[in-house]
């Protein structure tokens, strides 16, 4: 069996000591986390809020790369047609930067009604083949349909947004309704108008905030 010594004991057990207490009190000070910044209050945080509504309330930019599109649209899906694979360069969510964006899109509301008188007719006659197609114009054109996908905001690598937009209903309840204009050819230009950002911009003067309910994702 080993001996120890008197000194060998003091300084095992102050090893100990200087384990027990400081290993553990130190790697709960590196766990302990950072208190974030205080957001602005007063005059300033006033004004930088309503900055950010008034951002929210439109979306303007411009973009080049592969494809065709156009697009017209007020609250509803109006004439809208195209496939684009671009790059663009403007203002999204609150951010001024470049984007990578895959859109594709097909809504032909004015074109789409010209199929009910088609159906009807089709019906009368017993054709059902040219039924079902005329039906199946009618409710994609009339609906309409969008799949955005946009990423690498300001070279951010995660994803940004993925937006299914069936008529004037968008994933997000603060792009719905939107009204503006597209034309896209190898370059093109995009403005638009969101109404409940607009509202949400508007009573925010008086201190409402629909920022929670905008922020929410549609239920399909």
């Amino acid at each position: 069996m080993v001996q120890w010594g008197p000194m060998r004991r003091l300084s095992l057990t102050i090893l100990i000591l200087g384990v027990a207490c400081g290993g553990p009190a130190n790697a709960g000070a590196a766990a302990e986390p950072v208190e974030p910044k205080p957001r602005a209050s007063g005059p300033l945080g006033y004004l930088h809020g309503r900055l950010a509504d008034l951002l929210d309330t439109f979306e303007l930019s411009v973009g080049y790369g592969r494809g065709v599109k156009l697009d017209l649209r007020y609250g509803l899906h109006f004439l809208g047609a195209g496939d684009v694979r671009a790059r663009r360069l403007g203002i999204l969510d609150r951010r001024v930067g470049v984007w990578r964006e895959l859109d594709s899109e097909l809504s032909l509301f004015p074109f789409s009604l010209l199929a009910s008188p088609v159906e009807e007719a089709a019906r009368l006659c017993g054709c059902r083949q040219l039924a079902a197609d005329a039906h199946s114009v009618l409710q994609v054109g009339t609906e309409g349909f969008q799949l955005l996908d946009r990423k690498e905001l300001n070279g951010d690598p995660e994803f940004i947004l993925k937006d299914t937009v069936e008529g004037p209903v968008h994933t997000r309840w603060g792009d719905c309704f939107p009204i503006g204009a597209e034309v896209q050819a190898g370059v093109g230009v995009r403005a638009l108008i969101r109404p409940l950002q607009l509202a949400d911009f508007l009573v925010g003067f008086v201190g409402l905030d629909l920022d929670p309910w905008l922020n929410q994702q549609v239920e399909r």
